[in-house]
């Protein structure tokens, strides 16, 4: 096994021929190759050591190549991470995937066609006539479900969804929310039934769904879907285990709209929708919009993890963390100020070997870094 010290130097080192877009190698560049400075990312990772952040990994993909790889002790690429909430923007993928292949119809789909047993038009009509879209943007008037709270009527309804036997049968028998107007509200329910339907047109499970549709044609390694109910079902909204490199990947599948390898896996009109605010409050078919500039997006999980997009500056940002709620937003816009300092216009900057000098060298004391609070 190569020691990680060496692995991460190994890869800063190699180089690509690669064209951004198509062959899709993901290969680990110097980063004033790929038109980025190497000392504001030694003074990132500096600054996460020094104020002694639970983070478990950062990569920055510049126009499809790898310009930064971070991990921190007992870390390397192959481990793979708990991304809570990341998992909504992968279901959403699949969605969009599904109609593309012709296994779904479209977003305008409702509840009463999709589970016809359940007699949702004799016994809720609002509720049968939910849809796909009203369910990918949080608009459909289930009440909220929230793992991420202390208590409260949301955590406890996250609690008996989760432990149900039969997650699906259970939400859709819940009562509706009496605002009619069905605004924006952030929740686990929706996604949930986004699984469901999916495992209903494909006729297995999500993960399986995932496999073949998603993770394979982008080479994910070391994946895990966790916590199905008694029916084998799992849950939409959270559960997912995956590497950082691949969630970068995710990110620059919809950087490249929806083309990977030459292939179109997901149509450009799915990313422009699902990257687009649907809602007036900054979200799209779970993804995080209007960041940045006003052109970036996100996917984003509990506790720091990210998938950050910036399409003007061809730029994918990933990290996984165990931070507090008080710490997420805080250190996450520091990382993409000193990020703000890196990229350049430029498709490529001059040689600097003591830039990256200093680069390698950080990312060996990087390697040996291990947070207090985790001692």
């Amino acid at each position: 096994m190569i020691p990680k010290r060496i692995f991460l130097l190994s890869m800063l080192f190699v180089a690509s021929s690669v064209k951004f877009g198509w062959a899709q190698q993901l290969q680990s560049r110097t980063p004033e190759e790929l038109g980025v400075r190497s000392q504001p990312l030694v003074e990132m990772s500096r600054w996460v050591r020094g104020q002694n952040l639970d983070i478990r990994s950062m990569v920055l993909l510049r126009r499809g190549d790898i310009a930064l790889e971070w991990y921190p002790a007992d870390i390397s690429r192959a481990h793979h991470h708990d991304v809570f909430s990341v998992t909504k923007s992968v279901v959403a993928t699949l969605v969009g995937i599904a109609i593309k292949d012709g296994k779904l119809t479209g977003t305008d789909t409702d509840l009463q066609s999709l589970f016809p047993e359940a007699m949702l038009a004799e016994t809720d009509p609002s509720k049968g006539a939910v849809t796909i879209g009203d369910l990918l943007t949080m608009r459909s008037g289930f009440p909220c479900a929230r793992g991420n709270m202390p208590s409260g009527p949301k955590k406890e309804l996250f609690d008996q969804i989760h432990r149900a036997p039969d997650r699906t049968k259970l939400i859709l028998r819940l009562p509706m929310n009496e605002n009619r107007e069905r605004p924006f509200v952030y929740g686990n329910a929706e996604p949930q039934l986004v699984a469901a339907i999916l495992e209903r047109a494909y006729e297995q499970t999500v993960d399986k769904v995932a496999n073949e549709g998603l993770f394979a044609p982008l080479d994910f390694k070391n994946h895990q879907w966790k916590f199905p109910d008694s029916t084998g079902t799992l849950p939409g909204g959270y559960g997912l285990r995956l590497r950082a490199l691949d969630m970068a990947k995710l990110g620059q599948l919809y950087l490249q709209r929806g083309t990977w390898r030459a292939e179109q896996l997901l149509a450009t009109h799915w990313v422009h929708r699902a990257t687009a605010d649907q809602t007036g409050t900054g979200y799209g078919y779970y993804w995080w919009t209007k960041l940045g500039d006003g052109s970036a997006y996100a996917a984003r999980g509990v506790r720091g993890q990210l998938i950050y997009v910036d399409p003007v500056h061809e730029m994918v940002f990933v990290m996984t963390a165990e931070l507090s709620q008080d710490k997420i937003r805080p250190t996450q816009n520091r990382l993409l100020g000193f990020l703000d300092n890196a990229i350049t216009e430029h498709s490529s900057l001059p040689d600097n070997p003591n830039g990256f000098a200093r680069l390698r060298d950080e990312l060996n004391l990087a390697a040996t870094y291990t947070p207090e609070r985790v001692r």
